[in-house]
C-alpha cells in the first residue's frame, strides 16, 4: 500500500526528490514539533521561516520557537500564528534590527530572548505582556533603556550588558516600582552614575554593574557582591 502523506512530511518534496531521499530542510517535520512542542532551527543560515512550517507549528501547538543564530532581519511575518501559544521566543544572534508592535499579542509569553541583534528601541506595546519574567537584550545597540520594560510587571530577569546604555532610572517610574525584579544586569555599558536610590531596591539578590565608567561604587566594593553594593548606596542616599 502506497502511504499518501502532503505538506511538510511528503515523500515527494520540492526539488523531486522520492521517497527514502534525505530532505535537506532546517526545518522539523510536524511529528517531531508534535513530539516536543517546540520549533528550533540554530545555526542554519535561514532568512525566513516558512508559513506553511508555521501552520503546521500552530496545529501541534508548538509553544517554543528558537531560531538563534541565523540571518533574520526581523521577526519572521508568519509569527503571530502562534501568538496565543507561544511562551518562550529565542532570536538571538540574528540581525533584527526592530520588534513589532504587535508583539502584544503573545501574551503568554514568559521568556523573550533578542540578545546579539541590531536592536536600539523596543516599542511601547512590548511593556503589555503582564506574563514576561525573562527579557534579555544583551549585545544589541540600545543607549538608553526603553521605558516599555518599566510596564513589565511580572518581570523578574533583564539582561541588558554589552550595549551603549549611559543612564539608569532607578526611581518609582523606573527600576524603583519593579518590585518582582530579582537579577538585573547592566554591565558593560557606559554608565556614567548609579544613583544612591538604587540602594533600596531591596528585592533585587543579582545585580552587576561592572564594566562601566563610572566612579562609584569602586570596583572593590562591585567585587564584594549584590547585597554589599546595595547596602553602599544607600549610605550615599541624601538626608
Amino acid at each position: 500500500m502506497i502511504e499518501v502523506r502532503d505538506g511538510l512530511n511528503s515523500p515527494r518534496l520540492q526539488g523531486g526528490r522520492e521517497e527514502g531521499e534525505v530532505s535537506q530542510s532546517p526545518f522539523p517535520d510536524k511529528y517531531h514539533m508534535r513530539n516536543t512542542r517546540v520549533l528550533r532551527v540554530s545555526k542554519a543560515q535561514i532568512s525566513e521561516v516558512p508559513m506553511e512550517v508555521l501552520e503546521a507549528a500552530q496545529q501541534e501547538l508548538v509553544n517554543i520557537v528558537s531560531l538563534d543564530g541565523n540571518t533574520l532581519r526581523e521577526m519572521p511575518k508568519d509569527l503571530h500564528l502562534l501568538a496565543e501559544q507561544l511562551t518562550q521566543l529565542i532570536l538571538t544572534k540574528n540581525q533584527i534590527s526592530f520588534v513589532p508592535t504587535n508583539i502584544s499579542q503573545y501574551s503568554k509569553l514568559t521568556d523573550l530572548n533578542l540578545s546579539g541583534n541590531l536592536l536600539c528601541d523596543l516599542p511601547m506595546e512590548l511593556g503589555g505582556l503582564r506574563l514576561l519574567r525573562n527579557l534579555d537584550i544583551s549585545h544589541n545597540r540600545f543607549r538608553q533603556l526603553p521605558r516599555c520594560i518599566y510596564e513589565l510587571e511580572s518581570l523578574e530577569s533583564l539582561s541588558a550588558h554589552d550595549n551603549q546604555i549611559r543612564a539608569i532610572d532607578a526611581s518609582d517610574s523606573g527600576f524603583g516600582g519593579m518590585r518582582e525584579l530579582h537579577s538585573l544586569d547592566l554591565g558593560n555599558n557606559d554608565i556614567q552614575i548609579v544613583p544612591p536610590i538604587m540602594g533600596q531596591m531591596r528585592n533585587l539578590r543579582s545585580l552587576e554593574l561592572c564594566g562601566n565608567p563610572f566612579r562609584q561604587p569602586r570596583h572593590q566594593i562591585l567585587s564584594m557582591g549584590t547585597e554589599a553594593v546595595l547596602s553602599y548606596l544607600r549610605t550615599r542616599i541624601p538626608i
